[in-house]
This record gives C-alpha cells, sequence and structure tokens, in this order.
C-alpha cells in the first residue's frame, strides 16, 4: 500500500465523508478519503442487478424542505443545476389508509443515490476496502492505521465522519483523547430488499410509509427519475422494514427477512403474482435515533486537529448528515485562515 501524505484524511466515504472532502479541497486543502467498503457513497448504497441496472438499497432520498441553512440550500440548488440531484415527485400514502394519497416532492440521485456522491468526491483520492483500526500521533502528524498496524495515510488533520458505534471506537482508540464523551445516538437497523414484477402492480400510489408492523416504506423504483428497468422486469419495488420487526429477527439471514417482507407486501396488497427476489441486504446501521438536547452538530478538537461528523449529531438522516459536514468543514476552513 503507498502511504499517502495530506492535509486531511476522512474517514469514511458516505454522505458527510463525501461532502466534507468536497469543501475542504474547494478550499484547497489536499484530502483523501479512506473507505471500508469498495466505493463511495456509503448509506446510500446501490445494486446492480443482472449487470443491466442498478437499484438503490438505502438511503432513497431527501427534502430540501428542511435545509434551514442559506449555505446548505445553495450548495444543494448547485447539484441540482449539475444534474447531480433530480427532483422526485410522487404520489405518496400510508399503509394504513392506502386510499388517501398525496404528492410528495424530495431529491434523489440520478442516476442513483451513490452517483451523486461520486460526482461531488470522485476526483478526490479514495482509498477503498481499507479499515482504519487506530489513530496515532507521531512528529505532530496523525498517523492511519490499519488492523494490523500498517501505515495507511500521514495527515495534519483527521475527520471522522463512520457511523456512531464506529467512530467512538476510533475515538477511544486515539491517543490524546481519553477525556472524549461521545454523543448519544442510538443505533437502528434494517432489512431491505428489491422485488421485480412481469406485469404492472398498479397500485393507487408510488410509495407507501406507516402505519405497517413489517414494512417500514415500500417505494416503486419506477417513480424515480432516471431509472432504467431491465426487461422483463416492468415493475421493480423497494421494500424496507421497520426497525422495530429488524430488531426482533435477531439478526436473521437477510435472504430469510427479505422473503417474510414480500410475503407482507403481496398479502397487504392482494397480490397473486410472483415477484423475483432483485436483491436483499441487511443494514446494522441503517440510520440513527438521536436525543433534541444535542448542542452541537459536530466535534472538533483544536489543539488535536481531530474531528467528528455525521448524521448522529443531529436528525439521523440525509439532512442531518449534510448539514452536520458542512458545520465542521466551515469550523475547519476558519481555522485554517485564522493561522
Amino acid at each position: 500500500m503507498t502511504t499517502l501524505a495530506v492535509d486531511v484524511a476522512i474517514i469514511g466515504a458516505g454522505t458527510s465523508g463525501c461532502f466534507v472532502a468536497s469543501l475542504l479541497d474547494e478550499a484547497g486543502l489536499d484530502c483523501t478519503l479512506v473507505e471500508k467498503s469498495r466505493g463511495l457513497g456509503g448509506r446510500c448504497s446501490r445494486r446492480r442487478i443482472d449487470q443491466e441496472f442498478s437499484i438503490d438499497m438505502g438511503a432513497h432520498e431527501f427534502s430540501m424542505a428542511k435545509l434551514e441553512n442559506p449555505s446548505l440550500q445553495e450548495k444543494v440548488s448547485s447539484w441540482i443545476q449539475a444534474g447531480y440531484l433530480s427532483s422526485w415527485s410522487r404520489s405518496s400514502s400510508c399503509f394504513d389508509t392506502p386510499n388517501d394519497t398525496e404528492i410528495t416532492e424530495t431529491l434523489c440521485g440520478t442516476p442513483s443515490m451513490n452517483s451523486w456522491h461520486k460526482n461531488i468526491a470522485g476526483h478526490i483520492n479514495c482509498v477503498t476496502d481499507c479499515k482504519v483500526h487506530s489513530l496515532k500521533k507521531e512528529a505532530g502528524r496523525w498517523q492511519l492505521l490499519d488492523e494490523s498496524g500498517q501505515l495507511i495515510s500521514t495527515t495534519s488533520k483527521v475527520v471522522i465522519t463512520c457511523p456512531q458505534e464506529q467512530a467512538i471506537e476510533l475515538l477511544q482508540r486515539a491517543e490524546g483523547l481519553s477525556d472524549y464523551r461521545a454523543i448519544s445516538a442510538k443505533s437502528l437497523a434494517q432489512y431491505v430488499c428489491a422485488i421485480g414484477f412481469t406485469q404492472p402492480l398498479r397500485l393507487n400510489a408510488d410509495s407507501y410509509r406507516g402505519g405497517h408492523g413489517i414494512l417500514d416504506s415500500a417505494i416503486s423504483e419506477n417513480s424515480k427519475p432516471g431509472r432504467v428497468n431491465s426487461n422483463p422486469q416492468q415493475e421493480v419495488w423497494i421494500l424496507h422494514s421497520t426497525h422495530e420487526w429488524a430488531q426482533q429477527q435477531a439478526h436473521k439471514d437477510h435472504p430469510q427477512a427479505a422473503m417474510a417482507l414480500v410475503d407482507a407486501f403481496c398479502q397487504y396488497f392482494g397480490i397473486n403474482a410472483q415477484p423475483r427476489m432483485l436483491a436483499s441486504h441487511y443494514w446494522r446501521l441503517a440510520r440513527h435515533q438521536t436525543s433534541n438536547k444535542q448542542q452541537s452538530s459536530y466535534v472538533w478538537h483544536e489543539a488535536l486537529q481531530l474531528g467528528c461528523c455525521g448524521d448522529w449529531f443531529g436528525s439521523g438522516d440525509i439532512n442531518g448528515a449534510l448539514n452536520s459536514a458542512l458545520e465542521l468543514s466551515q469550523k475547519i476552513i476558519h481555522s485554517e485562515n485564522e493561522v
């Protein structure tokens, strides 16, 4: 492995990590992303099906209406203009009132959620399939070490953006951070699967959410902008379990849990056609349930030049991830300009 010497090393290449990297890169800081998985996107993951098309298997949307920071609104608008994000207008309903529908407007990545991440941070060096196990300060610079103790990168600054429990493990092993107090957030698990039908279902809505004991949401992939389906799968649906049901399954194998989701979906809508199982996944850390009492959207230790941001500092979703990343990057850039 070639050792990288950079200004800032960002651990985790999900939404927070990619956004921080892009903002610091724009400010002239030399950055690298270190990601334990094989690419950018984190929980905005996609799955390729039959080598012909791909579908979103994780976070699938966010709302611009919930973005309060003017700088963040401006940045998201620029992504829309560049074609990285598209408006997703769809008919929505609840499982407990399926005949009541309304038009919902949100944003999603085009042509997939993780392609948005590639567009904003794909030009920044990224070390993939590499898990940072520990952090060590040597001669005034941080060393990022893997599980075998091999050096991944040296850097002046470290930004940790991985999920809370992984971030805490790193912080607890980082020299000089014995007094760290983690912000409280509860990790929520979720099962998800994608199913395809050879004939249109003609349901009342494009998405359903809430009011079902097993299904948290059911989303028509066809309704998303820029999605191309593979023939003969004329209609594709993504099913997400409730977090409570996922917890009750005690980490059951995801193919087995996926079949329960499919049965629940077909029984609820009275579907007799047998769908094809396209993909399934278990998100052990699907999202975070956070406390409203949190005082900051990030952590930054100026003396140590080490910080942390992520969705778990705020709303536990994409909006929280973006806001946390923006505010931490502004703090770092401001500190740089003061030197």
